[in-house]
């Protein structure tokens, strides 16, 4: 298996500011907290918005576990910034996230972020997407202008571009969030990370049925081979734990043949982010 969404941080050598508001997981999480919760091929780490996003990546190439790729922050509000090219001299960086999800309207259609897209995509990078299910329709609108641009560009939603499970339950038919993920499956070269939904539902009284129904519309949509398993952790430990996770997913996936299984908890990973 490989992971396609694993989060390591150290708040005592790096600065991640949102850790004080979820003091649970707010201490150090690296491998050997990790340790004992999965057995992994490989893992591809997303950075955790932390400010010293360049020391960061030095920070995750220096672990001793099997990161097989690393996708780090650039601002790409600011356009085809120099931090860009900084990433390519990076080790194992093989894609990009600026966080949109906490961004007020029109952030990801503007001259600068859609720049910053087009930049990132012409240096070879995966575009991770992380964004509310509202957000959908303005996120649209920016891969219609990238793709344009750069026909070949790959992204990736991550989360599934989380749903509000915590208000609608299993009823997918609540909210636009069907129709606008069935939009964005329509277009070339976009994937979707199976993860992140734990965190979208009530932490604590979430059963596991209330998940499926999400997981596969996706399924339906973007086919296996679009689709990728992520973890999410720590995260995920705020929200039933990563086990618990995984074996939704797996319950998800098991009707589908073998290779189309392996497609979901590896061989997409590998083709999104080339590893």
């Amino acid at each position: 298996m490989i992971d396609s969404h694993l989060h390591f941080w150290n708040p005592e050598h790096l600065t991640y500011d949102w850790l004080q508001y979820v003091p649970a997981i707010s201490g150090r999480m690296g491998p050997e907290e990790f340790a004992g919760v999965a057995d992994l091929e490989g893992a591809i780490f997303v950075q955790a918005d932390c400010e010293e996003a360049l020391e960061e990546v030095d920070w995750v190439n220096s672990l001793s576990f099997p990161i097989l790729g690393i996708v780090a922050y650039a601002p790409l509000e600011l356009g085809d910034t120099p931090h860009i090219q900084a990433l390519k001299a990076k080790q194992k960086v093989v894609g990009i996230r600026r966080n949109a999800q906490n961004e007020p309207d029109g952030f990801m259609t503007s001259e600068g972020y859609i720049a910053g897209m087009i930049a990132t995509a012409r240096a070879g990078f995966s575009l991770d997407m992380c964004i509310r299910a509202r957000q959908l329709p303005e996120l649209r609108q920016a891969l219609a202008r990238l793709l344009e641009a750069v026909p070949e560009a790959r992204i990736v939603l991550d989360h599934l571009g989380k749903p509000d499970i915590r208000t609608h339950g299993a009823d997918i038919s609540g909210d636009d969030w069907a129709n606008e993920i069935k939009t964005l499956s329509e277009m070339p070269n976009v994937f979707c990370k199976l993860s992140g939904l734990p965190t979208e539902a009530d932490w604590d009284h979430c059963p596991p049925e209330q998940l499926r129904p999400w997981l596969d519309h996706a399924l339906n949509l973007f086919g296996p081979s679009r689709c990728l398993f992520g973890g999410d952790w720590p995260v995920v430990n705020l929200a039933g734990g990563y086990s618990r996770w995984q074996a939704v997913v797996a319950s998800a996936v098991s009707h589908l043949p073998e290779d189309q299984q392996t497609e979901v908890w590896s061989g997409t990973a590998r083709t999104v982010y080339q590893v």
